[in-house]
């Protein structure tokens, strides 16, 4: 059992498992991975439950515990921003918006297609903008800066007209966010760890709106009317304000990759570990994107069958519209109609942090993608049934529909965390790959929602849920083929699993032998760095 830093696991020939000697802490990596067989003091045991990092050996928690404090929280509350504004929108309109501008048409749906546009607009160019040589660390709060001013200016709209230009510069800033996060901090978890992390950051989201909720009611009680401006405008105001400080900080929290990291929080020895934990379990640095490697990705399978798992549970999903048919009722006050749907994004966040544990745990992702799915499909079902027949449900069921709706959640996140794993061969194929699956998710969502859930029609559809139930079948075959590509893929390269269950080349396979005790990681400067030792 190892329970100081400076011990680990030994073998016959006196070094550590997966160890490297060190000589010359600024050139020789000086942490190890956590002994199979370690055991954490009883404190940390317990702790390790809630948090996977204190279960490991001091060396790697502390490198994974300063990751999680300076990088990932910094992910979450950036995130946890912009969702905000994503649901300020609904929000408002709900909360005065609507009267104050006389917005009795399809504005609401509107607003959200010109801000997918601008998203559509955004993500993938974004992508290759980090893979061509741009520092996320640089790109990611510029990008912030520019969403916070676009936010605020909504505030000082008097009709729709000037909204929607708006809405699309949010989500061309935007597009930057969401991928550029996720391809960062694919770069540098391991297995056991990653499941999770995917799924909190993007269920931030589901706390995102929670918060939205409660901040619209309590804005709507008590700036309401302050100062001349209506409560919903306040509510544009005070996102913005707190943006900017978050955009500035980013210039200092994102890391950027393992191999070109400048984080101030991260010593040299924590650099070359965090390149020696990625070449271990073989996933390969971002290189460069050339034309040809561009080429390469976009001829192969890779991005066409990932989009369809990635996107299939989102174009199933009807909880965005769970406030009209609470306002539809004609019972709730303008804070209930906020704070009710609240209830679902707890359901989600729930959801997202048991089964990204149990995920992480049996280290497999598409059967928890199978088991989250299920929940959209019995809401849809049930809602259905009450479209088509609404006197034969009750709104009892009707609001276990769409609370269980959120029960999806982990679904997206998860299908992230896999194809990091399946793509692990290339970094640069990730991040292209996620930003295709957006620019697609946003596409679709740019008119979608007019035909499937138009407002005027709200709280019936004529096809929105039956559309959803299809998605929903549609996303158990989708798994199924994504499944079956990685494998027949793995076979036809003639690749090996490692023993973190990751397909690898058989020369990339790390025995862990004595010849490590000498490896020095070249330390090369922006994205074609590799630790060609390894």
């Amino acid at each position: 059992m190892a329970t100081d830093s400076n011990e680990a696991c030994t073998d016959d020939s006196g070094l550590g498992s997966n160890q490297l000697l060190d000589t010359n802490p600024s050139e020789k990596i000086q942490y190890t991975f956590t002994p199979k067989d370690y055991e954490p003091a009883k404190g940390y045991r317990l702790l390790s439950y809630i948090w996977d990092a204190f279960g490991k050996a001091p060396e790697e928690r502390q490198f994974v515990l300063r990751l999680d404090f300076f990088m990932f929280i910094y992910s979450l509350i950036s995130y946890i921003i912009k969702i905000i504004d994503q649901n300020n929108i609904s929000n408002a309109f709900v909360s005065g918006m609507q009267t104050d501008l006389k917005l009795y048409g399809q504005q609401r749906n509107l607003f959200t297609t010109f801000f997918n546009m601008g998203y559509l607009a955004g993500s993938l160019p974004g992508q290759i903008i980090i893979t061509s040589g741009v520092r996320p660390s640089y790109y990611i709060p510029a990008c912030e800066l520019l969403w916070a001013t676009f936010v605020m200016c909504i505030a000082a709209c008097n009709s729709a007209t000037p909204i929607y230009g708006l809405r699309f510069l949010e989500g061309l800033a935007e597009s930057a966010i969401f991928p550029s996060f996720n391809l960062v901090i694919g770069s540098w978890y391991t297995p056991s760890e990653l499941g999770k992390r995917m799924c909190l950051f993007e269920m931030s989201g589901q706390a995102a709106s929670m918060f939205s909720g409660y901040i619209q009611a309590g804005v709507y009680d008590s700036m309401n009317g302050r100062y001349g401006i209506a409560g919903w405008r306040w509510l544009f105001i005070i996102d913005g304000i707190i943006s900017f400080p978050v955009a500035i900080a980013g210039f200092f929290q994102v890391p950027d990759f393992p191999t070109d990291t400048r984080a101030w929080y991260l010593k040299e020895h924590h650099r070359d570990y965090a390149v020696q934990r990625m070449a271990i379990i073989g996933r390969k640095p971002v290189e460069r994107l050339t034309l040809k490697r561009f080429c390469k990705i976009f001829t192969s399978w890779r991005p066409y069958l990932f989009l369809l798992p990635y996107n299939m549970i989102g174009f199933a999903s009807y909880t965005g519209y769970f406030n009209l048919w609470l306002q539809s009722l004609k019972k709730y006050s303008v804070a209930q109609l906020n704070i009710i749907p609240t209830g679902g994004n707890a359901i989600g966040l729930v959801m997202s942090y048991l089964v990204a544990n149990l995920s992480d745990f049996t280290r497999t992702r598409w059967p928890w993608m199978v088991f989250a799915a299920t929940f959209s499909l019995v809401g849809s079902i049930i809602l259905e049934i009450w479209n088509q027949y609404p006197g034969k449900v009750n709104n009892q069921a009707v609001m276990f529909a769409q609370m269980i709706g959120f029960a999806s959640s982990p679904h997206q996140p998860l299908c992230i965390a896999w194809m990091a794993e399946s793509f692990q061969d290339s970094a640069t194929t990730r991040g292209l790959v996620l930003g295709f699956g957006n620019t697609i998710n946003y596409a679709m969502n740019a008119w979608l929602p007019l035909v499937l859930f138009p407002t005027p029609e709200a709280p019936h559809y004529k096809y929105g849920y039956q559309a959803a139930i299809g998605f929903c079948c549609g996303d158990y075959l989708s798994i199924a083929a994504f499944w079956y590509a990685v494998r027949w893929d793995r076979k036809r390269r003639g690749m090996v699993l490692n023993e973190y269950g990751l397909a690898v080349e058989r020369d990339d396979v790390y025995e862990g032998t004595v010849e490590t005790q000498n490896l020095e990681i070249l330390k090369k400067s922006g994205p074609t760095a590799t630790a060609s030792a390894l």
